[in-house]
């Protein structure tokens, strides 16, 4: 393992670049701990990226990138071209999952329960919407909640389809459903404790993500055994529906003991606010060896 060169990514050109730094600078002091040799790269470089990372010869790319071009499936196929493994799911998967509207159809197809849910690509096609009021607006290839809006009117709509259309060319339009926001992490396979995320006003968006200092996260979540055991087996099946691999988290609303699928991230964040260094913690698994198990499991050293 010592002897293992790895290329650090983090960075790149999608909206989500400052939480990319944040995610890559806290795997970059986990990697200098953990005594490993690494180089960081950011492929917002472009050209001279390919030519550094070329004469770097790594033997793993640890992948810290979020959003389009680096969570989408673009570095992953990069890297393939370039013979370099990497951490996290393939170009597919990856690309899948990015698409919000294709996963959910997939995720239905196969039993999942979704909420309703329209895709638009043009303000037009609000009139042909048949979905009650209150809806939640999103970019169909978009994290971190950017773009996210609920509305409670057709004048609201308009104006978050507008804005969502300028960051992505799909607009989602999803029934909203009343519940409880929680997530499950999975390393590898296996799934995490369930993490409840409780914000003091609104929904978790960016600012009650990263920003504010009130967001309260449960882990374990305080639900009834059977259900916990459902909903996570339920995680796990989608992981593996999508082909997931190494670590990924997959977001619910829990509503009348109904897990809705929201939402599957290939590369979920690793700041100080994110969900999966919280519930690795409880599980017993310090932020130094979640990293490793990620790279092990990349090297398939680890189960």
């Amino acid at each position: 393992m010592n002897k293992l060169r790895i290329a650090l990514l983090y960075g790149g050109l999608s909206s989500e670049r400052e939480i990319s730094i944040k995610s890559g600078t806290a795997v970059e002091r986990a990697l200098k701990s953990l005594n490993l040799t690494y180089r960081v790269f950011d492929p917002a470089e472009g050209t001279e990226f390919i030519k550094k990372i070329t004469e770097y010869k790594p033997d793993l790319a640890f992948i810290a990138l979020h959003g389009k071009t680096g969570e989408d499936g673009i570095i992953q196929g990069v890297l393939e071209f370039l013979g370099i493994r990497y951490t996290g799911s393939d170009l597919k998967t990856s690309a899948i999952c990015m698409d919000k509207s294709l996963t959910k159809d997939i995720l239905k197809s196969k039993g999942i329960i979704v909420p309703e849910s329209v895709t638009i690509n043009n303000p037009d096609q609000i009139d042909k919407i048949n979905l009650s009021y209150p809806v939640v607006v999103k970019p169909n290839s978009e994290g971190s909640s950017i773009g996210v809006s609920i509305v409670e009117n057709k004048d609201q709509l308009e104006e978050a389809v507008k804005t969502v259309l300028q960051l992505d060319n799909k607009a989602v339009i999803e029934k909203y459903i009343k519940g409880r926001e929680i997530t499950v992490g999975i390393i590898n396979g296996e799934p995490l404790d369930i993490i409840e995320i409780k914000v003091k006003k609104g929904f978790y968006d960016y600012y009650n993500k990263y920003l504010s200092q009130e967001t309260r996260y449960i882990c374990p979540a305080r639900i009834e055994d059977s259900l916990y055991k459902y909903i996570q087996n339920t995680a796990l099946k989608i992981y593996n529906i999508l082909g997931c691999r190494g670590v990924a988290r997959v977001d619910f609303i829990l509503a009348q003991d109904k897990p809705y699928f929201l939402e599957v991230n290939t590369i979920p964040g690793l700041t100080d606010h994110s969900l999966i260094p919280k519930a690795a913690a409880v599980k017993g698994i310090d932020f130094e060896n979640l990293i490793l198990k990620i790279i092990k499991g990349a090297l398939n050293e680890d189960g």
